[in-house]
């Protein structure tokens, strides 16, 4: 999975050109007032979105996990790796009354380890398409990490655990609740699902892709980003290094804003069109704690 286009090498420079090129448009149709242009002003005021990732990442140990208890295909991986709860936080402050609209991360453990035995994989992500029978854009939900080192979602009325036995069932509220938490290895803890449709890479790598769609993403609406990490032992330190790219759908831009856009140079309309996308990079070095 690769992001859905390349971001412009100065954003905000050329947010600021296309404003003034709509500034001068307007000026050239006969309106000759001083204010500026409405939606030049919107461009202008795109310049200042923020996306980016927190200053350091959500990570627990999760100890009580022993998936070879659960799985012929996990057979002894407790002998061999710790397990980790590796929650990545972001910080999205798109302008005022227009938030983003997609969401593209990517996460990768450390890529600069020669050796590929020695690097920590993905055993279970969050966001995941298997919960989206119980997991709806605004649901509230009770997360649990099993014996087994997968997630398990819990609502009042329904609890799902997949994989591996592929069980949804019915809850009971607080008794439900109850039962989660005993046999967790982690939780439960609040979660609260925000995109209508998530897409995702594969568990098992050394890296994660998410693409969240067809939601509002923004500072009271951000999505939640949980790995539980696979690290073989003997291994005490984890570089992760994550890029993400934030974008607007063209076609709820609008419809006069849409209109001056399409009269721009190809550059400018290539942009918009994509979604005027913002990207941030960040790494963090974590330090594992032997067992």
């Amino acid at each position: 999975m690769e992001f859905s286009s390349q971001v412009a090498a100065n954003r905000s420079a050329l947010l600021l050109e296309a404003a003034e090129r709509l500034d001068r448009l307007v000026g050239h149709l006969g309106e000759t007032d001083a204010e500026p242009d409405p939606y030049g002003q919107l461009l202008r005021d795109l310049a200042a979105d923020t996306a980016e990732f927190a200053a350091y990442p959500d990570l627990r140990p999760l100890p009580a996990v022993s998936p070879s208890q659960a799985t012929a295909s996990s057979f002894m991986l407790q002998d061999r790796f710790s397990f980790w709860w590796l929650r990545v936080p972001l910080l999205l402050f798109p302008r005022r009354n227009w938030a983003f609209n997609r969401l593209e991360v990517r996460v990768e453990f450390s890529p600069q380890e020669q050796r590929a035995d020695l690097r920590p994989k993905v055993f279970d992500i969050l966001p995941n398409r298997r919960f989206d029978t119980v997991m709806r854009a605004g649901a509230h939900v009770l997360l649990s990490v099993g014996a087994d080192g997968h997630f398990s979602v819990e609502t009042p009325e329904i609890t799902a655990s997949l994989p591996p036995a592929g069980l949804v069932s019915a809850g009971a509220g607080a008794q439900a609740q109850a039962s989660v938490g005993a046999q967790a290895g982690f939780g439960p803890v609040q979660f609260r699902a925000v995109a209508a449709r998530v897409d995702h890479s594969a568990e098992g790598l050394d890296k994660v892709f998410w693409r969240l769609d067809g939601a509002e993403f923004f500072q009271e609406n951000q999505p939640e980003l949980v790995v539980v990490l696979q690290v073989p032992h003997g291994v005490d330190t984890a570089t992760v290094v994550g890029v993400l790219q934030a974008y607007r759908r063209f076609n709820l831009f609008p419809a006069g804003l849409q209109a001056a856009i399409r009269q721009l140079p190809e550059a400018f309309r290539v942009f918009f069109a994509q979604g005027a996308p913002l990207d941030a990079r960040t790494i963090y070095d974590l330090t594992l704690p032997r067992d």
